[in-house]
């Protein structure tokens, strides 16, 4: 029998209305996302010549200004790119493969329902591709095996192969139980995805989330995991200073974006995936980096929204070191209200950190 060599499948959906190659219009400079960071950082090849292949998708909202507003404020496209992630999965998989996805804001929604339809549907063969949509119709109905939908969709497919394990979902500010961050969205959208499944499921083996500490906007409400009873898989969801895209990316200076882009990366290799050091060092954590206000007029008409913490513990919340470090040690006087416990040791949350790096470094001038 022919001995065929595992590789790594890689998922990365980057948020609303991000792009690889943005660049900051005041400063003229490149400020990618976390997504692309980490889909630029991986190695076509690791060193013991397992293949890593890559498939990367731009935010939805990025094709003019007519999508701006279709995707960016409903959605639109969001199920199309679940369809379009999973047929690269069909197209790629083979037993033993590794799979990983990583997201950012609607990208983090955008992997985790992935997750959620694999989970449902399987592994389709290639060439019955020209299904997907009838299964992804069961999926939008939460119509399982044995309905009639599920008869419909499934009677011309010659088989499916079960759920492969998902090594690693990594995905930095989950936000909007309905994947619809915008004010308007919010309005028309609050049916629309309530059938997507982004909870943890016995295919997913380990599950990261990096959590904005100062995102008040209400649209923003984070889509936290909790873990299922009978899930033995490894959860962490850390707590990181900044708002949504100080912890995602796309601001400029970087430096906060770095912590959580750091935390992530080091689980990814300690799990094998190799990762090209020398591209990554040039983006350096800075736990004294600019914080971003995101409270625009729109969304101070809406009243803030605090972010509750330390309310999951069963649920693998954390605090990341670089927040502590900020608040002792920082040049600003960083006090966000919702973690007031640690004044006075009264906080019951455990501190995470990232081992390889060397932190309040002054950030470069890349």
């Amino acid at each position: 029998m022919e001995f065929v060599q595992m590789k790594r499948i890689i998922i990365c959906a980057d948020g609303t209305w991000n792009i690889r190659d943005q660049v900051d219009k005041k400063t003229g400079r490149r400020h990618p996302t976390n997504v692309t960071k980490i889909a630029r950082a991986i190695r076509p090849q690791s060193s013991d010549g397992t293949d890593q292949i890559v498939y990367y998708h731009e935010g939805i909202g990025t094709n003019g200004p007519l999508d701006k507003v279709t995707g960016g404020a409903f959605g639109k496209g969001m199920e199309e790119n679940i369809r379009n992630m999973y047929r690269f999965i069909v197209y790629n998989y083979e037993p033993g493969d590794e799979i990983f996805l990583f997201g950012f804001s609607r990208g983090a929604f955008t992997v985790r329902s992935l997750a959620g339809f694999m989970n449902l549907i399987g592994l389709i063969e290639k060439d019955d591709d020209y299904y997907v949509p009838e299964m992804y119709h069961c999926y939008e109905k939460s119509k399982g095996s044995g309905s009639p939908e599920w008869e419909k969709a499934f009677h011309n497919v010659k088989g499916t192969r079960s759920c492969p394990p998902i090594k690693l979902i990594g995905v930095w500010d989950t936000v909007g139980a309905l994947g619809a961050p915008g004010v308007i969205g919010q309005i028309f959208n609050k049916n629309k995805y309530q059938y997507h499944d982004i909870d943890l499921n016995s295919n997913i083996e380990n599950a990261m989330h990096a959590v904005a500490i100062d995102e008040r906007r209400k649209p923003f409400k984070p889509s936290f995991w909790s873990r299922p009873m009978s899930w033995q898989g490894e959860l962490q969801q850390a707590w990181f200073a900044g708002v949504h895209s100080n912890v995602g990316g796309s601001y400029s200076p970087d430096g906060l974006a770095n912590e959580a882009l750091h935390w992530m990366v080091e689980k990814a290799e300690a799990l094998g995936l190799e990762c090209d050091r020398d591209y990554l060092d040039h983006f350096w954590p800075c736990f004294n980096s600019v914080l971003n206000d995101s409270m625009t007029i729109a969304y101070q008409v809406m009243g803030p929204y605090e972010r509750q913490i330390e309310k999951r513990i069963n649920d693998g919340e954390a605090i990341h070191q670089s927040v502590l470090d900020r608040m002792q040690h920082g040049k600003c006087d960083y006090d966000p209200p919702n973690i007031k416990g640690y004044h006075d040791n009264q906080a019951n949350i455990p501190v995470v950190n990232t081992n390889r790096i060397k932190r309040g470094e002054p950030c470069p001038d890349l």
